[in-house]
């Protein structure tokens, strides 16, 4: 086990984004000495006010010179571990993720580009999971299972999801109620998929797995979810432990490292798979409050070479409302808003 001789310095990415906002609160929340560490391109990201220090970094399509920006901010700041809070990121730290661990010694929470190959491509993700024996909504591709489509209906019924096989998140997804509609959503585009709608929305779970080095897991909690506008907005804790186990089960079958989130309904009591996420959640926060801390299991687990061994979230309800902010003009700056 490595002492802690200091405060830990710690970088989150993608700081004005719900995930990232996220993670910082939860590593504000640690026991740990850990002092917070927040870039993004936009100086009035949320994020950039509530860590201890902030930088604005360049966009991460600029590779070299991204690359040798987080380089000299891990070096000049000692830090030991990168948690990415931008969905647009994670192909960027996922391909370089050694070569900024050997140059830094900094730990990167990112999974292998094969990981994220599979869980970007949705198509890919349904092949694997009902390879592996777990339940999936019925899915076809569109316009490549063109010729399914009318004994797919008469199997699978009204309403039907259309959603991207490329997207994030519910951007891009459609409840079709008949096949009218069905026909406007899906005329002339490509890389669509079609599948079963489970329909029961009091059912919908968001599933936080945290996996080390080794393939242990870490952390897992299941929440029961209630969403608005794809973003969960209520979440409940209860004897979900089953569920969450399962989809523990499902995160080792993929060789995750880090975070992963899973979503997925009840159908008949069963777990039925419907998205996986490679990332942390929106809802990081939210099991923060449950007392899971997930950016602290994966220090204490690969940082600090502890024994972790997955907490019993607490039971309860938790509600998600915006805030508004107040900070002086002297907070903000660059190129460090600090």
């Amino acid at each position: 086990m490595n002492e802690i001789n200091g405060p830990l310095s710690v970088l989150v990415t993608g700081a004005g984004s719900v995930y990232g906002l996220g993670i910082i609160r939860a590593l504000k929340a640690s026991v740990l000495p850990v002092e917070t560490i927040a870039i993004d391109t936009n100086p009035y990201s949320l994020g950039l006010f509530f860590a201890d220090k902030s930088f604005i970094a360049p966009r991460a399509a600029d590779e070299e010179n991204y690359y040798m920006f987080i380089k000299n901010l891990c070096i000049d700041h000692q830090i030991k571990a990168i948690f990415i809070g931008s969905t647009a990121e994670l192909p960027f730290y996922s391909r370089n993720r050694e070569s900024l661990e050997s140059f830094t010694g900094s730990k990167v929470f990112v999974n292998s580009p094969e990981v994220l190959e599979l869980c970007t491509d949705k198509w890919l993700t349904m092949c694997h999971l009902s390879r592996c024996g777990f339940q999936i909504p019925a899915t076809i591709r569109y316009p490549e299972d063109a010729c399914m489509l009318s004994s797919f209906i008469e199997s699978a019924g009204f309403p039907l999801i259309v959603k991207p096989r490329f997207g994030r998140g519910s951007v891009g997804v459609v409840l079709v109620k008949d096949k009218q509609q069905l026909l406007e959503n899906i005329k002339g585009k490509e890389s669509l998929l079609i599948q079963e709608y489970i329909t029961d929305e009091e059912q919908e779970f968001t599933v936080g797995i945290c996996i080390n080095k080794k393939g242990k897991v870490i952390s897992n909690i299941a929440l029961r979810r209630y969403l608005l506008e794809g973003v969960s907005i209520a979440a409940v804790s209860d004897s979900y432990h089953g569920i969450a186990d399962y989809c523990a089960v499902v995160a080792s079958t993929l060789g995750a490292y880090g975070a992963i989130n899973i979503q997925l309904r009840l159908k008949d009591g069963k777990s039925v798979i419907f998205e996986i996420n490679p990332r942390f959640s929106s809802s990081t926060g939210m099991r923060l409050l449950f007392g899971i801390n997930e950016p602290e299991s994966l220090i204490r687990s690969e940082v600090l070479c502890q024994e972790v061994i997955p907490g019993c979230p607490a039971t309860g309800l938790v509600l998600r409302q915006y805030t508004d902010y107040y900070f002086p003009l002297d907070k903000l700056s660059c190129p460090n808003i600090t």
